[in-house]
């Protein structure tokens, strides 16, 4: 007796799910090795989704000074967590705001690195690799090199 054909529909969903795969797979968020490659050590400009602007020093020794433009400014300290989740935690100050928390890294071009609240899933705008602008938290870049945020997405 010979064994049944698979289906041609059976086929044709098999064919869909290998192919849909990749376009499921979790965004290829920085390892914590990569963070520190990539970051530490650095001072970082950047944007929020809302437009306020930042500048943020990552020290080799585990402290950071942030700074925005009206004022704002915060010492503090960055640590990882296991899976690449890079935190960032401000020292409390009379009448300071900062808190801090920790993100995802997705570095989206030579240097361009978006921020994502650790555990959230960037909203995907239809076309396979790219996010929507909103969909990060702040969006940043190593000063003294040409921000590369304005490209295309490389994932």
């Amino acid at each position: 007796m010979k064994a049944p054909k698979p289906a041609p529909m059976a086929l044709a969903f098999l064919a869909v799910a290998v192919l849909a795969a990749p376009a499921l797979a979790l965004p290829p968020y920085l390892s914590e090795e990569a963070i520190r490659e990539a970051i530490v050590g650095q001072t970082l400009d950047g944007h929020y989704g809302n437009g306020v602007t930042w500048s943020e020093v990552y020290g080799a020794n585990g402290r950071l000074d942030y700074r925005e433009p009206g004022g704002r400014n915060a010492t503090g300290d960055w640590s990882f967590r296991p899976g690449g989740v890079f935190c960032t935690f401000y020292d409390p100050a009379p009448g300071g705001s900062l808190t801090g928390g920790c993100w995802q890294v997705l570095k989206t071009s030579a240097n361009c690195f978006e921020f994502f609240v650790a555990g959230e899933m960037p909203p995907s705008d239809g076309e396979e690799g790219t996010t929507t602008p909103t969909a990060w938290n702040a969006q940043g870049w190593r000063r003294g090199e040409p921000s590369t945020c304005g490209e295309k997405p490389a994932v």
